[in-house]
C-alpha cells in the first residue's frame, strides 16, 4: 500500500465513533468518560472523533472547544493508538488562517483568541490529523462524506497523502513576490476595515511585529491553491444535498473503492457534518450520517456507532445495530 498518511487502517477492535461534538465539553466529557470506562474493561479499544470538535455552535453558550482538544492531546499519550482524531472543516480553517462564519455568527476569533501558549501544540495536531479510518469490517469513516472530487484517480492520491507544509511553501514563495503593504491596503479595502485591527481580531496578533501578522494574507492565498481547493471540497461536502441523491451516489461508490486498494473492500462510509433527524440516516444506501451532539435534531436524538472493525458488516441494517443513544452515556 502507498503511504497514505492520511488513512488509518484498523483491523481488529470495537470502536466508538462520535461526530461534530462542536466544544460542548460536557457532552464531550460524558463520551470520553464512557469510553474510558469500556476500554479499561477491554471492551472498546478504539475512540473516533470525526472532527468539528471545536466551535460552539450557540454564541451564547460556553465554549469548551480548547480543553477538549488539550484532553485529547492527553488522552492519546494515555492510550497510544487508540484516540483517532479526524480533520473537520472547523480544525481545517485554523490551519490555513481563515475565518470561518455562518450567517452572523463568526466561529474562528474566539477560538484563536483562547490559544494563547497552546497554540503551537494545538495546531501541530491539526495538521498532522488523519482525514479518513477505513477498517476491516469494510466501514470506511470520514468528517463530511464523499465529494466529488474524490471520483477521480488523481485527486485521491493528493488527499490520501495530503501535505499541508508543501500548499504554504507555495503560498509564501507568492508572497515573496509581492508588496505585502499593498496586499494589506487591498484586503482592508475589500472589507472597510484596517487590516491590523482584522488581524488582531481574527488571528489575535499582538501587532505588527507578531510573526503571524501577515497570516490573513497567507489564508487568501491559500485558498487560490488547487491542494488547498481540492481539501476544502472533501471536508465541506453538502453530500446528496449538494449532488443530488444519484450523483451522490456515485461518488460514494467510488470513493469506498478507492479506499479498498490492497486491502478488504470498503462497503459502508460513517460520516457526520450535516444535521439530521433522530440522530442517524441512511443516505444513497451505503453512507451512515450520525450526529452525536448539536447536529442531532432535536439535539436529545444525538447518536453514536458501536462497531466491531474486524468483523464484516455485510449490510447497512447491522451496522445501524450499533447505533445507541446519547441516552446511554449518562
Amino acid at each position: 500500500m502507498e503511504n497514505w498518511q492520511r488513512v488509518v487502517t484498523l483491523s481488529d477492535g470495537v470502536a466508538m465513533v462520535v461526530t461534530d461534538l462542536h466544544g460542548d465539553w460536557q457532552l464531550y466529557q460524558r463520551y470520553r468518560d464512557w469510553f474510558i470506562r469500556r476500554h479499561k474493561a477491554g471492551e472498546v479499544q478504539y475512540f473516533i472523533i470525526t472532527g468539528d470538535a471545536i466551535h460552539r455552535v450557540e454564541p451564547e453558550a460556553p465554549d469548551g472547544s480548547l480543553q477538549i482538544v488539550l484532553d485529547v492531546l492527553q488522552l492519546q499519550e494515555t492510550y497510544p493508538g487508540a484516540v483517532i482524531y479526524l480533520l473537520g472543516n472547523h480544525e481545517m480553517v485554523h490551519i490555513y488562517h481563515v475565518p470561518l462564519s455562518k450567517n452572523d455568527h463568526v466561529f474562528t476569533p474566539r477560538f484563536e483568541a483562547a490559544l494563547g501558549d497552546y497554540r503551537q501544540s494545538v495546531l501541530s495536531l491539526f495538521a498532522r490529523l488523519p482525514f479518513f479510518v477505513r477498517t476491516k469490517a469494510g466501514v470506511s469513516i470520514t468528517h463530511a462524506g464523499a465529494a466529488s472530487a474524490l471520483s477521480v484517480d488523481e485527486n485521491v492520491a493528493r488527499i490520501f497523502t495530503f501535505d499541508h507544509e508543501s500548499v504554504f511553501e507555495r503560498v509564501n514563495a507568492l508572497l515573496n513576490e509581492k508588496d505585502i503593504e499593498r496586499l494589506r491596503q487591498g484586503y482592508a479595502n475589500f472589507s472597510g476595515v484596517p487590516y491590523a485591527v482584522q488581524a488582531k481580531h481574527y488571528l489575535a496578533v499582538s501587532g505588527a511585529d507578531d510573526p503571524r501578522y501577515d497570516d490573513l494574507l497567507r489564508g487568501v492565498y491559500a485558498t487560490s491553491d488547487p491542494d488547498f481547493e481540492l481539501l476544502w471540497n472533501t471536508l465541506f461536502t453538502r453530500c446528496e444535498k449538494e449532488y443530488g441523491n444519484g450523483d451522490y451516489g456515485i461518488f460514494l461508490n467510488a470513493l469506498l473503492v478507492k479506499l479498498s486498494h490492497q486491502f478488504v473492500p470498503q462497503q459502508f462510509l460513517v460520516a457526520g457534518h450535516i444535521p439530521v433527524r433522530k440522530g442517524a440516516k441512511v443516505v444513497a444506501r451505503r453512507h451512515l450520517r450520525i450526529a452525536s451532539g448539536v447536529h442531532a435534531v432535536p439535539p436529545a436524538s444525538a447518536q453514536f456507532l458501536l462497531f466491531d472493525t474486524g468483523r464484516p458488516v455485510r449490510n447497512v441494517q447491522m451496522l445501524r445495530k450499533g447505533l445507541h443513544s446519547v441516552v446511554d452515556v449518562r
